[in-house]
C-alpha cells in the first residue's frame, strides 16, 4: 500500500521540486550517455542517490533493483529515453521503479523475511 500511496503522490505535471539532473529530460540524458562525459558521471551520481533514497524511504524495500542491478536501470532508462526525449528524468526514474517494485528485495539477502 506504500507504493500506492507514493505512486498517487507524485505529480507528473512536475508540481514537484526537482534537484540536480533530475530536472534534465531525457535528451539531455541520452547525449551525456553517449559521449560518456562529466555529465554523464553527474547523472549516474544524482541516479545512484535516487534509488539509495528509494530503498530508504519505501518501506519493506531493502533493494529496489531485485534481478536487475544500476547497469540494468541505465539499460532500461536509454530505451525509455530514447521513446520519450522531453520526459523529465525524475518522472522516467520514477516509472522505472514502478515497473521494478514487485521484484524488489524486501530484506538483505543473508536474513529471511
Amino acid at each position: 500500500m506504500v507504493l500506492v500511496s507514493s505512486v498517487q503522490a507524485r505529480d507528473y505535471n512536475q508540481q514537484f521540486a526537482t534537484y540536480g539532473a533530475g530536472d534534465y529530460p531525457c535528451s539531455v540524458y541520452s547525449k551525456a550517455r553517449a559521449a560518456g562525459d562529466d555529465q554523464e558521471d553527474q547523472i549516474r551520481q544524482w541516479l545512484a542517490g535516487y534509488v539509495t533514497a528509494f530503498n530508504l524511504i519505501i518501506g519493506g524495500t531493502y533493494d529496489i533493483f531485485g534481478s536487475t542491478d544500476f547497469n540494468g536501470m541505465l539499460q532500461w532508462l536509454d530505451d525509455r529515453c530514447d521513446k520519450y526525449p522531453n520526459a523529465n528524468l525524475t518522472n522516467t526514474v520514477a516509472r522505472f521503479t514502478e515497473v521494478v517494485y514487485s521484484y524488489r528485495k524486501q530484506v538483505k539477502p543473508d536474513q529471511k523475511k
